[in-house]
């Protein structure tokens, strides 16, 4: 798009105005400040500047226009803030006419489920019409405030009066895409939802993209499906939306953790605790399109799935998903067989400790192996433990994984080298670390890898002592140099960022930035111990040892090819010396 539209909507909005509508901003001096709402902090650092028409977050690293503030808060690409500021400033965004008809197509379907979900709800508010669904909802636990917070409405027993409102705005075949009404053999159509209550699952910007429809208890004749979700269409795909996520998305980023569950009366409830960092998916499992959403406000996943063999196996495997993708995984337990939602009506309380208790997956899961299977089963342990051994094999970043072998061997009382050789991986291996198989260089990734851990480890003889030549990329060598320098001048028991700007040029201290702030974070959330640190540093610093000699071999192997081709035969014998010290 180009500039003049994002102008004019520049010179139609004020940034004070849009970032209101998300948070508090409190006059100081020319400037507006806030607490930041992409972190949990006590002291305002979020600065709005009316002057300037930008905003920064001191405490963290979000700046920018309005436009960025879109795309930060809302987790969206610059196309869709463009259009989300367009319809406030008014300004319309011209496009191709293929772009322009689905566009205006996807509109017409949101506006159909929007009306929709009006209809539903002033049916379950009406005196008579709604007395059934709102007394099935008030014996459930929920109260008016919900029920209005979630737009939850009801679907009468009657196979026309949703349709019959519709047509009257839209085209029957709008209606039908919409997924609320399905054709008859009478080319007429009728009302997918009927005799349930009907709870709208929306978009992160808050648009109902679809509904879940829960047969009410007079009509479940054990036949139908209790919850029915609507079809997948243009605007409603169950691997992308979460229940929730437009309520619970700035409390997410507050508290840097979200918790997954797998119904939507779990969401609701938990909101009735108090509990609002919460989101369920919408019919399917966990996949790894939620997680890329979800990983835009914390990288902190609490699972809180049933405790059954099916529920394990469930959180087994987004536990896969979600650490490959460098996320944290704590399991929520509740005991017997009952969910969220059970546990508010209870005691909201038992729904907070049950949080607040929350375990790191590796043991949650060894613990229900050791509670769950009796110790004679040795063949049900041991397919358990294998389960577990290939979600380790599957995590990429070697800290983690040396984090968890940890664990498991401390857990089951096993030498770290029984579950490297049950993994069927050599640790000094590097062919066969997941570092070698990744996309940059393993000799690169090890390089930053180190560079990364001296900050962290800053008084370790082991890295102190490394030879500069290891260090193959010139901008890698140069920051490991440096500071190694400042390291045995200064011991630290941690190195500060703040620390390197004093020492590295403003390009190698952003490169440093770069690298480091991953392994600095992981560090933080697993706080391993100083032996687990040494063991990645000791294994890090082999992989990469290894892996310089495989890569000076190659060269030198090249370099013999090309000197028996010329009959350099007195280079011959000095490239065979030299591949015979390295080897």
């Amino acid at each position: 798009m180009n500039n003049e539209i994002k102008d004019l909507i520049k010179q139609r909005l004020d940034i004070v105005d849009i970032i209101s509508e998300y948070i508090t901003l409190t006059p100081t001096g020319s400037n507006y400040k806030a607490l930041s709402p992409f972190r949990n902090e006590k002291t305002p650092s979020f600065v709005v500047s009316p002057d300037l028409q930008i905003y920064k977050d001191f405490g963290g690293d979000k700046s920018g226009d309005i436009f960025q503030f879109i795309m930060d808060i809302e987790g969206v690409g610059f196309a869709e803030a463009l259009s989300i500021l367009a319809q406030k400033a008014g300004v319309s965004i011209k496009s191709s006419d293929s772009e322009a008809s689905y566009y205006n197509d996807k509109k017409t379907l949101l506006n159909v489920l929007k009306d929709s979900a009006v209809i539903y709800n002033s049916i379950l508010k009406h005196a008579n019409y709604g007395e059934k669904g709102r007394n099935y909802l008030y014996s459930r636990g929920l109260t008016d405030d919900l029920i209005d917070s979630f737009e939850i409405g009801m679907s009468p027993q009657n196979y026309h009066t949703l349709s019959k409102k519709l047509i009257q705005k839209y085209s029957i075949s709008d209606i039908v895409e919409s997924g609320m009404a399905i054709n008859s053999d009478k080319n007429n159509i009728y009302d997918r939802f009927r005799g349930r209550i009907m709870i709208p699952i929306q978009d992160t910007l808050g648009r109902v993209v679809g509904f879940t429809g829960r047969i009410l208890p007079e009509y479940d004749d054990g036949k139908m499906g209790k919850y029915v979700n609507s079809p997948q269409n243009s605007v409603f795909d169950k691997s992308k939306v979460l229940f929730g996520l437009p309520q619970a998305k700035l409390t997410i980023k507050s508290n840097n953790r979200v918790i997954l569950v797998e119904g939507q009366m779990d969401v609701i409830m938990s909101h009735k605790a108090g509990i609002k960092d919460i989101v369920a998916v919408s019919g399917t499992a966990l996949t790894d399109n939620h997680i890329t959403t979800l990983l835009r406000y914390t990288n902190q996943f609490f699972l809180a799935f049933d405790s059954d063999d099916a529920g394990i196996n469930a959180c087994l495997r987004s536990a896969s998903l979600i650490i490959q993708r460098g996320g944290v995984v704590k399991v929520v337990h509740i005991n017997g067989g009952k969910d969220a939602a059970d546990l508010v009506r209870e005691n909201p309380q038992n729904w907070h400790l049950a949080v607040n208790q929350a375990m790191d997956f590796i043991d949650y899961y060894i613990n229900y192996i050791v509670k769950n299977i009796s110790p004679e089963d040795t063949p049900a342990k041991n397919k358990s433990l294998q389960k577990l051994l290939i979600w380790i094999q599957d995590i990429s970043d070697p800290i983690t994984k040396n984090y968890y072998i940890k664990r498991m061997s401390d857990l089951l009382n096993m030498s770290e080298k029984d579950i490297y050789s049950r993994l069927k991986i050599n640790p000094s291996d590097p062919s066969n670390n997941p570092i070698s198989q990744a996309s940059e260089l393993p000799l690169v990734r090890l390089q930053k890898q180190i560079i990364s851990l001296l900050l962290y480890k800053p008084e370790n003889h082991d890295i102190l002592i490394l030879e500069q030549h290891l260090f193959t990329q010139p901008k890698l060598r140069d920051i490991f140099i440096k500071l190694r320098e400042y390291c045995l001048k200064k011991p630290h028991q941690r190195l500060a960022l703040t620390d390197c700007r004093k020492i590295l040029p403003d390009a190698e201290y952003k490169l440093l930035e770069d690298l480091s702030f991953s392994t600095l974070y992981q560090m933080d959330q697993l706080n391993p111990s100083d032996d687990q640190i040494q063991n990645t540093i000791e294994e890090s610093i082999r992989l990469l040892k290894s892996q310089y000699k495989s890569l000076a071999r190659k060269t030198l192997m090249k370099k013999l090819k090309e000197a028996k081709k010329i009959g350099d035969y007195d280079k011959v014998q000095e490239i065979l010396k030299k591949y015979q010290s390295l080897t």
